[in-house]
């Protein structure tokens, strides 16, 4: 929880071999990767990106089970010369509702994550708290091994198309 009462992952990284120009790049190509689940809204002067995202909290374990809810947050990648920092914060967590089809859709009562819960529904809100860092730990991993990459655009391999030879068959 931060001074203004509000929770956030924070996370600040030193990567020292990254040149700043190259980690402006893999910022932009880690919310590219990541479209489906984070969405880039806006960027300053190649120093700040700031986006949404959107993570699906599961009930049960592993992938056996059904969604329970959906959190909506808000994420900021900003950059400095050989480091950069990671901030998710404004968690608003949707209920997952079974409709007449059988289907989980999101109910209409969206929650932020600072409401305290009350007695009866303390558990499910620690499962959800332990979901949200699990995915936010997740979130980071996967943008430091982004950003650790050196090369500003990476080389993809251009392959040929196979002659066809009409001559032979």
């Amino acid at each position: 929880m931060n001074e203004y009462g509000k929770y956030t992952f924070l996370e600040i990284t030193e990567v020292k071999s990254v040149h700043k120009d190259i980690m402006a790049a893999n910022a932009k190509r880690f919310f590219k990767t990541n479209s489906k689940s984070v969405k880039l809204k806006s960027v300053e002067k190649d120093t700040a990106f700031f986006g949404t995202g959107k993570l699906i909290l599961q009930k049960g374990i592993g992938s056996i089970g059904h969604p329970s809810g959906e959190v909506a947050y808000t994420i900021a990648v900003e950059l400095r010369s050989d480091k950069y920092r990671l901030i998710l914060s404004d968690f608003v967590i949707t209920p997952y509702e079974r409709d007449r089809y059988g289907n989980f859709v999101p109910t209409s009562v969206s929650t932020a994550l600072e409401k305290s819960p009350g007695k009866l529904n303390r558990s499910e809100w620690d499962n959800n708290m332990n979901a949200i860092v699990n995915e936010s730990n997740k979130i980071a991993a996967k943008l430091k091994v982004m950003m650790s990459n050196t090369q500003a655009e990476p080389k993809q391999e251009v392959k040929q198309p196979a002659t066809v030879s009409t001559t032979k068959w």
